[in-house]
C-alpha cells in the first residue's frame, strides 16, 4: 500500500495533490503519470537547489502552502512519499482544532515515532500537557498538519534548506511545533532515498494497517507512540526498524548492538 493508496483508503475525503521537485528518473515519471491518470493533481517545479540534500523539497513546500491558501482550505496535511496512513482517526479534525487553539501553534504532527531513536526522547519531545508533546526548538517541521488561515496571516514559508533550519526560523519567531499522542501516520522502514540527487534503491516495503486491538490501544495512548508497538511490515524485517539512508553496515551493527545491549542491561 503506497502513501496515496493509504490516504484514499482511510481518508477518502482528502484532496490529494502531489508536488514533484523536478524528478527525472523513469520510475518516478511512470508513477506520476499513473497517479495523474487516476485523478491525482500533479504540480511540478523546474526549480532545483544544490543547498539541500532533499533537492527542491522546500521550494515545493512553499508552492503547496500557496496552493492551499488559493484553494481556501482550512488545513493542509504535508506528508512525504515514504510514509503511510495506518488507520482512520475520526477524531482527527477535533484534535487538530483543539491544538490550533494554541496561538503559538501553526503546525502539528501525528507521526508514529521510531523505536531505534529512543535516546533523549524526553528532551526532544517534552510533554506540554496530557495530549501534546513539543518538538523542542522547532516551530515547524517537514511533515504535519498546517492551519492554513493562520499560515496566511503570518506569511508562513520555508526559507531554509533543512528541517532544522526552518524549525529554528519559526521557533525564533515564537511558534511551536506540537506532536500529538494519538498517531495514525508512519514513515515506512527502509525506504528508497534520494540524497543530493543520488538514489539509494531498496526493495519496496509496506506496513500492515492497524488491526482493531491496535486501534483501541493507540486511541488510549498517553505516552510516546512507537510504530513497532502497534504494527509490522509485511514480511519479516528486524525490529526496531531503520528509517533513513543507510549509514553503512558497520555503523548499523554498532547502532543495533547499542540498542539491544541497552535493553538487556
Amino acid at each position: 500500500m503506497t502513501l496515496v493508496d493509504s490516504a484514499r483508503t482511510f481518508y477518502p475525503e482528502f484532496d490529494i495533490v502531489v508536488f514533484d521537485d523536478s524528478s527525472d528518473d523513469n520510475v518516478t515519471q511512470a508513477i506520476l503519470l499513473s497517479l495523474q491518470q487516476n485523478g491525482v493533481k500533479i504540480i511540478g517545479s523546474n526549480k532545483r537547489t544544490d543547498d539541500s540534500k532533499h533537492g527542491g523539497l522546500y521550494v515545493q513546500m512553499n508552492t503547496a502552502i500557496n496552493h492551499a491558501i488559493d484553494q481556501g482550505y482550512d488545513y493542509a496535511y504535508f506528508v512525504q512519499d515514504d510514509m503511510q496512513f495506518l488507520w482512520r482517526d475520526d477524531t482527527l479534525e477535533k484534535h487538530t482544532k483543539t491544538v490550533f487553539q494554541k496561538q503559538e501553534c501553526v503546525m502539528c504532527n501525528y507521526n508514529f515515532l521510531q523505536k531505534i531513536l529512543t535516546d533523549g526522547i524526553e528532551q526532544r519531545l517534552p510533554a506540554i500537557d496530557a495530549h501534546v508533546f513539543s518538538f523542542a526548538g522547532n516551530g515547524v517541521a517537514d511533515t504535519g498538519v498546517i492551519d492554513i488561515k493562520k499560515a496566511s496571516l503570518i506569511g508562513l514559508h520555508f526559507p531554509e534548506q533543512s528541517e532544522h533550519g526552518n524549525g529554528k526560523y519559526w521557533y525564533n519567531k515564537g511558534y511551536r511545533m506540537y506532536w500529538l499522542r494519538v498517531a495514525h501516520l508512519a514513515w515506512v522502514p527502509w525506504p528508497t532515498t534520494f540524497r543530493h540527487g543520488v538514489k539509494e534503491q531498496r526493495q519496496i516495503k509496506t506496513l500492515l494497517p492497524l488491526n482493531s486491538s491496535a486501534v483501541e490501544k493507540i486511541k488510549a495512548n498517553t505516552t510516546y507512540a512507537y510504530l513497532e508497538d502497534y504494527t509490522s511490515l509485511q514480511g519479516f524485517s528486524l525490529k526496531p526498524y531503520w528509517y533513513t539512508k543507510n549509514p553503512g553496515w558497520l555503523n548499523l551493527v554498532k547502532i543495533y548492538t547499542k540498542y539491544f545491549l541497552k535493553k538487556i542491561f
